[in-house]
C-alpha cells in the first residue's frame, strides 16, 4: 500500500546536510605530504527502558587496503554513555588524526565487554538495576565494521558509527547476570548523510488498518532502497528486509499527530513503512508477518 497525501497528510522534509565528493580542505601548514586527517564519531538511535548504556573503549584499529592495521590505543580507556549522544548529538571517539592518504577496508573497535566484568561496559535500567554488557567473542575479535573508505590527501575524512541500541541490546534469559550486546552498527561518511523528519496523522493511519485511534500502536520503519518488502525487526532477511531504523510514533498533546526525526541517514532511496502493531513487531524475538504496512518511497539527499 502507498501513503496518499490526502489520507495521512505525511509531511516529509528532507533536511540535507553536507554532501560533497571530497573532505574539508585543511591549510597547507597542517597538511603533511601524502596524508589526510581522519575523525571517528559515535551516535545512537533511541532505546527504551535504559537509564545508562556505558561502553568502555580500549582502542581503535584501521586496516589499509595494503599493509598491516594501524592501532590507536586509548589510554585511559573511554567510558561513553551512549544515551547522551542521541537525537543528532555525537561524540568523537577519535579526534582529527593524521593517516596516510589511501584506501582503507575496515575499522575495529576494541571494547571492554566480557562476561561478569564489573569495570567494563554495562547497562543501568530505569529501576536502578545494573548489569554487565557481554559481547560474545568480542574480547578476542573486537567489533569489526567491514566497509571501505578513503582518506584524501589534504582533506578531512569524518566517519560516524551509529550503535542503534534498540537493535543491539538483548535481555538475558532467565536470571543471567549479563546483558548481551550484539551491536547493530552503521558506519557512515558524515559528509554524505541527511536528516528525515515529518508528521503523521495517527487517526488516519489507524483508519487505514480499520482500527480506532486508541487501538493503533503506531510505529515507523525505514528500509534501505525503494520498493522494499517490509518486515518487522526479526533478524531474518529471507522473509523481508530488516529495517535500517525503527521507532515508535508517540503522539503529541492532542493525541492525533506524531512527529519524528531520524538523523544521519546515508543519501539515497528508502522505503518508509508505518504499522499499528509496533509493540509486537519491534520485538526481535517474535516475527509477526502478514499484518501489512503502509509504505512510501522517499529519497534522502
Amino acid at each position: 500500500m502507498t501513503i496518499a497525501a490526502r489520507y495521512l497528510m505525511l509531511l516529509l522534509a528532507l533536511a540535507a546536510l553536507s554532501a560533497c565528493s571530497g573532505g574539508d580542505t585543511v591549510s597547507s601548514a597542517t597538511t603533511g605530504t601524502g596524508t589526510g586527517l581522519f575523525e571517528l564519531g559515535l551516535t545512537d538511535a533511541p532505546v527504551d527502558d535504559a537509564a545508562e548504556v556505558v561502553i568502555v573503549f580500549d582502542g581503535i584499529e584501521v586496516k589499509p587496503l595494503q599493509g598491516d592495521e594501524i592501532i590507536f590505543n586509548l589510554a585511559p580507556a573511554r567510558r561513553i554513555n551512549l544515551l547522551q549522544y542521541r537525537d543528532g548529538e555525537t561524540f568523537n571517539l577519535l579526534e582529527q588524526t593524521r593517516l596516510r592518504a589511501e584506501e582503507y577496508e575496515w575499522i575495529r573497535l576494541r571494547i571492554r565487554a566480557q562476561e561478569n566484568l564489573q569495570d567494563g561496559s554495562y547497562i543501568r535500567l530505569r529501576d536502578g538495576r545494573q548489569f554487565p554488557l557481554f559481547i560474545p567473542s568480542g574480547a578476542e575479535t573486537g567489533l569489526k565494521l567491514q566497509r571501505r573508505f578513503r582518506v584524501a590527501e589534504g582533506g578531512i575524512t569524518r566517519l560516524l558509527i551509529d550503535f542503534d541500541l534498540r537493535k543491539s541490546l538483548v535481555m538475558p534469559p532467565g536470571q543471567a547476570p549479563n546483558w548481551i550486546l550484539r551491536p547493530s552498527m552503521r558506519l557512515m561518511d558524515r559528509l554524505r548523510t541527511g536528516t528525515l523528519e515529518g508528521e503523521i496523522n495517527l487517526s488516519e493511519l489507524a483508519a487505514r488498518f480499520d482500527l480506532p485511534r486508541s487501538a493503533c500502536d503506531a510505529g515507523l520503519y525505514l528500509f534501505a532502497g525503494a520498493d522494499q518488502n517490509p518486515d518487522d525487526m526479526d533478524g531474518d532477511p529471507t522473509d523481508g528486509a530488516d529495517p535500517v531504523v525503527y521507532l515508535p510514533l508517540d503522539p503529541m498533546r492532542e493525541q492525533t499527530r506524531a512527529t519524528y526525526r531520524i538523523h544521519y541517514l546515508e543519501t539515497g532511496p528508502y522505503t518508509l513503512a508505518l504499522t499499528c502493531r509496533f509493540g509486537v513487531d519491534a520485538d526481535p524475538s517474535v516475527s509477526e508477518d502478514g499484518q501489512g504496512f503502509v509504505t512510501q518511497n522517499i529519497t534522502v539527499s
